[in-house]
């Protein structure tokens, strides 16, 4: 965004910008610039905080006041809530207990019929979510073919016609991401429940339900593959390399 900005300065048009990465922000010079404390994705900070968005919105438009530049400032302020009683920085918790869970990928029978259970648990929430949220992050799947496509994969049964236009490696791509929104959507939906931030989220998902076994179980199947496209697809875009 910041070669992106000179390139429009030369034009004559004036621009700022959010940074989330402060030195990267210090080396390109952009002619204005916000450097915001924030996790990698949410430059506006917390999600569903609408007063302190436009906080930092304001911010980065009060830049054009400067006189000349480079400018970079800092945002002084970290997201709402971090830090305190019931913040980002506490313990967070689903309001669905998956207690029946597998310790182990390769006990794939009860990891499917775990996987199954989670996602027939999970829907009344996610059918809240859509409900009092009105859209859905699940771009290509619904939850009953999310579960049909990836635990047929699992089991070597995988139905043409769920793939659609798509074939196997992208259609588990985009498997995974909608069962990761599906998860994030349905177990954020109850009433009270704090928002967890990406990180706290992450490491629920992939550490404490079969869901996040399902996958790194198809990662490990991918990464195997003789196929260039499922192999690329297990390395690169299955599971985080975090």
């Amino acid at each position: 965004m910041g070669a992106l900005a000179h390139y429009l300065e030369s034009h004559g048009l004036p621009t700022t910008q959010i940074s989330l990465i402060r030195k990267h922000t210090e080396i390109i010079k952009p002619p204005r610039a916000l450097w915001v404390p924030f996790e990698l994705g949410r430059p506006l900070g917390a999600p569903n905080e609408a007063e302190f968005q436009r906080k930092v919105l304001w911010s980065a438009l009060e830049l054009f006041q400067a006189e000349q530049g480079p400018v970079l400032v800092d945002f002084p302020e970290d997201i709402p809530g971090k830090g305190k009683p019931g913040g980002q920085d506490n313990d967070w918790v689903c309001p669905v207990n998956f207690s029946a869970r597998p310790t182990e990928e390769n006990e794939l029978d009860k990891l499917i019929s775990a996987f199954q259970d989670e996602m027939a648990e999970l829907r009344p929430w996610h059918d809240l979510s859509l409900e009092r949220r009105g859209r859905t992050a699940m771009a290509e799947f619904d939850p009953e073919n999310v579960t049909d496509l990836l635990t047929g994969f699992l089991q070597d049964t995988t139905s043409e016609a769920l793939l659609g236009r798509f074939s196997l490696a992208v259609a588990l791509r985009l498997a995974a991401q909608d069962l990761k929104s599906y998860y994030f959507e349905a177990a954020t939906t109850k009433p009270g429940t704090e928002i967890p931030d990406s990180k706290t989220f992450r490491k629920w998902f992939w550490d404490q339900t079969a869901a996040g076994l399902v996958l790194k179980k198809i990662q490990e199947i991918c990464s195997q593959s003789n196929d260039r496209e499922l192999s690329l697809t297990g390395q690169k875009f299955i599971v985080p390399m975090a």
